[in-house]
């Protein structure tokens, strides 16, 4: 009872028995509430007539479902959310999160309103079941004030959630895609990001290409980092095709699918990783590694994990490397990611990574193994 008595009255003021917490300025008040989901933050209304609508002037909305006891409830307090803010005050970020299948009305609802209300920046991570293709609202992807998008819409069903032919996203710096559909254009690829002139970084992951172009053309002259994430063996597989020239960074992870290349020779590569963690089809996996490898010919850092160094550890036993690694002539440092079921001694990584570096000025003595 005193602990309770004591916690009460450290927000009061001993001789006036004001309230020191309500009578702080209002964009103090509003900086505290970021740090809340928009759940919590709309519950301190019933706090006093101080509080009752100041949570409709946050500019930070994390709307998720999984704070809620179900589905039905979570979609009518994000339609409540969009109806009773004040919708003078501009969307800093949103961030909505939607635990299964969620409604094309929402989903657009959502999106609509971020991009009416210059919003910076976009997490939609949700589930459609579709009847037919779906194309995010063009209002979104082609918003002026978008800095930061992040796009996960996981499909159940054989249809697509398509991509325009081309982002127009003047001010975007910072891209992650999931479960997207690339369009293809007359030319027969995708070419979604040349016109992303501040774009800095593009994650790619489970993402695949409408019909059977099966290429994807990264043509942005301002992209300084890029990954790819597989998680399936049997992921859709297509040819990536880089225009990059200040590209800086480039990883892949998971299986090896995609078979890359470069217009230019990526001279501005600081690091280059990859991590793949499995591989089944032995001949299409190490015919890609060689391509990735191809292509950090002037990286400076590379790291490999043991799966990978596992292929080439492969393709020297058999005497089949008759694709020679590239001289990796700017190499600074090799670190081996070693996995528990690796299957490769010690002995056989100093091997394999003394194949892979025979044509490079590196020294063996130069490779990290952690």
């Amino acid at each position: 009872m005193k602990m309770k008595r004591r916690q009460r009255e450290s927000v009061r003021d001993g001789k006036g028995g004001r309230d020191r917490i309500s009578d702080l300025p209002d964009c103090v008040l509003l900086y505290l509430m970021t740090f809340m989901d928009t759940r919590h933050a709309v519950q301190t209304c019933v706090l006093s007539k101080r509080w009752k609508d100041l949570w409709k002037h946050l500019t930070n909305l994390i709307l998720h479902s999984d704070d809620f006891r179900n589905l039905r409830i979570f979609n009518k307090f994000v339609s409540c959310i969009l109806s009773s803010r004040d919708g003078s005050i501009s969307v800093h970020d949103l961030d909505f999160v939607h635990d299964g299948c969620t409604s094309i009305r929402l989903l657009n609802r959502v999106s609509k309103y971020a991009a009416s209300h210059n919003i910076k920046e976009l997490t939609i991570n949700t589930e459609l079941n579709l009847k037919q293709d779906f194309e995010l609202p063009h209002s979104i992807l082609s918003c002026r004030s978008l800095t930061y998008l992040d796009l996960s819409i996981e499909n159940n069903s054989v249809r697509d959630v398509k991509l325009p032919k081309s982002l127009e996203l003047p001010a975007l710096k910072c891209l992650y895609l999931t479960f997207v559909t690339f369009t293809t254009s007359d030319n027969g690829c995708a070419e979604p990001f040349s016109k992303c002139k501040v774009l800095n970084t593009l994650g790619i992951e489970l993402c695949s290409v409408q019909n059977d172009a099966k290429l994807l053309c990264i043509t942005n002259s301002n992209l300084s980092s890029l990954t790819f994430g597989t998680s399936y063996a049997k992921e859709e597989s297509y040819k990536v095709s880089l225009c990059t020239p200040k590209l800086s960074s480039l990883t892949t992870n998971g299986y090896p699918v995609h078979e890359i290349s470069s217009t230019c020779k990526l001279p501005f590569l600081e690091e280059g990783n990859i991590l793949f963690n499995y591989f089944d089809d032995f001949p299409r996996s190490s015919s890609l590694l060689m391509g990735w490898l191809k292509v950090f010919a002037n990286v400076k850092r590379m790291k490999l994990s043991s799966r990978a160094l596992k292929i080439i550890n492969d393709l020297s036993n058999q005497g089949s490397m008759t694709i020679q690694p590239p001289c990796f002539v700017k190499m600074k440092s090799l670190t081996v990611e070693m996995y528990p079921y690796a299957h490769l001694s010690t002995d056989e990584v100093r091997k394999t990574v003394e194949c892979l570096l025979q044509n490079s000025p590196l020294a063996i003595d130069g490779v990290i193994n952690v």
